[in-house]
């Protein structure tokens, strides 16, 4: 049995090690917060179930499909209805692309973060929580990793780090790593930050149209995206409505540091614009910032698995240039079938 070190909890971790689960990899999980899977995450706010970050999930490719269809319980799974149409700097709605509609939104009763609770218990792997991993510690055949309180975890034959790739850059710095074609191939990963917010409402309007989203092309409008937790069953009580609202990554970065109260007020002026709600007022509002949202460039791929053979792996949105959860899903399942080719090679 060889053992493998999983720096990051999030869909392409989880991802990795469940897709080992059966193999002889042992793999041990290292996450820095209490929750999992990353921005697929969830929380309960004013008896309301929000969806911060992720949104949903697309089952775009057999691997995905399998993953959420075939080997992970069901029984929580649900279909979002309603179509993303756009909007543009004038406030202007129009459908969206009926080919992009086409595919199913998927999410959880529970929230989007069920996923990441559902590849966990089907990994069965050891997760460390509240740990986070400072640094790498090349020995004898495999590697250490020595963590940020001073816990020093040994004797491992592989690690794959998955966290966004500026974080990762930090972990090989502090590892005197910094030198490795890896090291720049994740400089080309840039992430942008966003801030998001949740508002609820009681007595709201009717929606400007049959949409379940909105979302912004041309990045003239302060707000980039404006989804209704409402068409996610299990979600919200009834006679509420609650509106997330993600702003755009110029703006965010701008206001970022800013007082989230005084932010939320504007913010909610401009997505009530776009809604034609001017005279609405949400009873409250919760926010989310993002320092590193999602990627919009890919790192080198080729340059990242030149070093695989010395069992140092990557994985997670970095490698694809996007933020999309079944994106970083297949990045793990991926690195996990390369993992266990070098137990044969």
């Amino acid at each position: 049995m060889k053992t493998l070190a999983i720096v990051g909890a999030g869909p392409a971790g989880l991802a990795a090690a469940w897709k080992l689960r059966d193999s002889d990899w042992e793999s041990t999980i290292f996450e820095k917060s209490r929750g999992l899977c990353g921005r697929a995450t969830s929380r309960t706010r004013h008896g309301a179930r929000l969806d911060p970050g992720a949104n949903y999930l697309k089952a775009e490719s057999r691997v995905v499909k399998d993953l959420l269809f075939q080997k992970l319980p069901t029984d929580e799974l649900v279909e979002i209805p309603g179509d993303i149409w756009t909007f543009d700097g004038s406030n202007t709605l129009t459908p969206g692309d009926p080919e992009q509609n086409k595919e199913p939104k998927w999410t959880y009763r529970s929230g989007i973060s069920t996923l990441g609770k559902l590849l966990a218990e089907a990994a069965d792997c050891s997760i460390q929580r509240e740990t986070r991993i400072q640094k790498l510690l090349p020995s004898s055949g495999g590697w250490n990793l020595l963590s940020t309180d001073g816990a020093l975890f040994e004797g491992f034959d592989a690690v794959l780090l998955t966290p966004p790739a500026p974080q990762s850059q930090e972990i090989l710095q502090a590892s005197g790593l910094a030198t490795l074609p890896l090291f720049n191939a994740l400089s080309c990963a840039e992430y942008h930050r966003q801030f998001t917010f949740s508002f609820g409402l009681e007595d709201a309007p009717q929606r400007p149209g049959t949409f379940h989203a909105l979302i912004n092309l041309d990045g003239k409008n302060p707000v980039a995206w404006i989804s209704f937790e409402n068409d996610k069953p299990g979600h919200i009580p009834d006679g509420v409505t609650v509106v997330g609202v993600q702003m755009q990554p110029n703006w965010s970065r701008e206001h970022f540091e800013e007082d989230a109260a005084e932010l939320s007020r504007i913010a909610w002026s401009h997505a009530a614009t776009v809604l034609q709600w001017n005279d609405c007022q949400p009873q409250w509002f919760d926010s989310q910032r993002w320092k590193f949202a999602h990627p919009v460039r890919s790192a080198d791929m080729s340059l990242i698995q030149s070093h695989e053979s010395k069992g140092l792996f990557i994985a997670g949105d970095a490698l694809i240039g996007k933020g999309r959860v079944n994106r970083a899903l297949e990045t793990g399942v991926e690195v996990a079938e390369r993992i266990d080719a070098t137990l044969r090679s």
